[in-house]
């Protein structure tokens, strides 16, 4: 319980450092999971579930309780992350659920669906968005104007576009909301001309005390919610997350291969 715990407390305190390539992308989850005998969630079991998150995680937020195919266990995303619990909301497991028939991890396919749809209503006009006339792929990008692996991310957009790469950029300052790295993300909002002022910003020229409506506490929840814990992070419109920071050329790799087979959603 105490490690499940902390990895929940750890998302919302929102401080881990900017992602680098290392990360894997998480393409490999393309085959449908098998539907549970009922998907409907009795009342009692989704008050025991929330009342058993908010014990272990007071400021979680629980997004989804679905059954499983497995007679009484639920699988539950709080606050961006998978877990799996039972009925009574008495015990919970952290870590990830296989379908051995399909191969299929069931954290990144749900995690993969539930980021595609949230993607699919996002407003473009709130966001930044950097991308040739006839774009191939699309990919949106929660970033943080104090990331250096953003920094070296955005120095390669032009030939991200070359390559017919939209980059669709959110804002997700690791410090949190009310912190220095946010309000410079707000000044590049409200800067006459975004594109410029975010390139700018990027090289350590931020527009100061800008005030206007900005979607940046919007986007910085909407990460939390999506599973973001570091920045950049690059998510395919599939769902499927790509990675930190990669070269343009690894980029449209991975890209080719996150949408070489059916989504599964």
């Amino acid at each position: 319980m105490l490690k499940l715990l902390c990895t929940l407390a750890f998302v919302l305190a929102a401080t881990s450092a900017c992602s680098s390539g290392s990360q894997a992308a998480a393409s490999d989850a393309v085959a449908a999971a098998p539907a549970p005998a009922s998907t409907v969630v009795a009342p009692a079991v989704r008050s025991a579930i929330t009342a058993a998150i908010a014990d272990m995680a007071p400021h979680a937020k629980v997004q989804v309780i679905a059954p499983m195919p497995i007679a009484g266990l639920y699988q539950v995303i709080a606050s961006g992350q998978v877990l799996y619990m039972s009925g009574d909301g008495r015990y919970a497991i952290q870590g990830d659920a296989f379908d051995v028939k399909t191969r299929t991890p069931l954290n990144s396919l749900t995690m993969n669906r539930l980021r595609r749809d949230a993607i699919a209503r996002l407003d473009r006009s709130q966001m930044i968005r950097f991308a040739p006339t006839n774009p191939k792929y699309t990919v949106t990008v929660f970033t943080d104007v104090d990331c250096p692996y953003c920094k070296a991310f955005h120095a390669n957009i032009a030939e991200m576009n070359k390559l017919g790469i939209a980059v669709d950029y959110l804002f997700w300052p690791r410090s949190g909301l009310g912190t220095p790295s946010a309000q410079k993300a707000v000044d590049v909002w409200c800067a006459s001309d975004r594109h410029a002022a975010l390139t700018r910003a990027f090289a350590g020229d931020v527009p100061r005390n800008a005030e206007c409506q900005s979607p940046v506490a919007h986007d910085f929840n909407l990460g939390i919610d999506l599973g973001v814990d570091g920045t950049p992070t690059v998510i395919a419109d599939n769902g499927v997350v790509l990675g930190g920071y990669v070269d343009p050329d690894e980029l449209l790799r991975r890209l080719k291969s996150a949408h070489s087979k059916p989504y599964g959603g």
